[in-house]
Parts: structure tokens; sequence; C-alpha cells
């Protein structure tokens, strides 16, 4: 893995969670959760394609179509587990 490969790799992971908070929307917190999960999830995949050799759509040394699938898997994933919301008792009370 080359230093360029590596910076490509992270410059198309925040291109991706970019492109998903214009879709989703949200502001600046938004931006860089949805850019945490997708540069962990494009990562995630291209080490688990490389340990599982699964070699579908290479660029250079980087496993890009299996980091493609986990990163957009991941990004959905957070997305739906970070707008889970806690209700406390006094919210509770206020409903009846």
């Amino acid at each position: 893995m080359t230093l360029a490969a590596f910076i490509l790799g992270t410059i198309i992971a925040m291109i991706i969670g970019c492109a998903f908070h214009f879709w989703k929307g949200g502001g600046v917190k938004w931006l860089l959760v949805y850019n945490l999960f997708a540069i962990i999830g494009f990562w995630l995949g291209h080490f688990l394609g490389k340990i599982l050799k699964i070699q579908y759509l290479m660029l250079g040394p980087t496993y890009l179509g299996f980091a493609l699938f986990t990163c957009l898997v991941v990004l959905i994933g957070g997305y739906w587990l970070s707008m889970a919301s806690i209700e406390t008792a006094t919210d509770k009370l206020k409903k009846k």
C-alpha cells in the first residue's frame, strides 16, 4: 500500500461521505460523522477484500469494489444507528 493509494482511497471515501450528507442533509457535525463512517467503512472493506482475496474493481493496490460496498454498508448502518433516540422518564410523563 503506497501513500498515494491511501490518500486516493481516503478522498474517494470522503466523496461518498459528502454525497451521503448532500442526500440526507444536516449540519457540520453530521458531515464529519458521515465522513468518519465512510472512511472507516472504506478501509475496513479494503482490508477485508485483501484478506478474503475479493478482486473486484481493483484500483492499483486498492480493493475498490469491496471497499465501496463496505463503505456504503457502514455509512447506511451508522446513519440508521445514529437516528435512535433516548426517551427519558420525564419525556414519558409528558406524553401521558
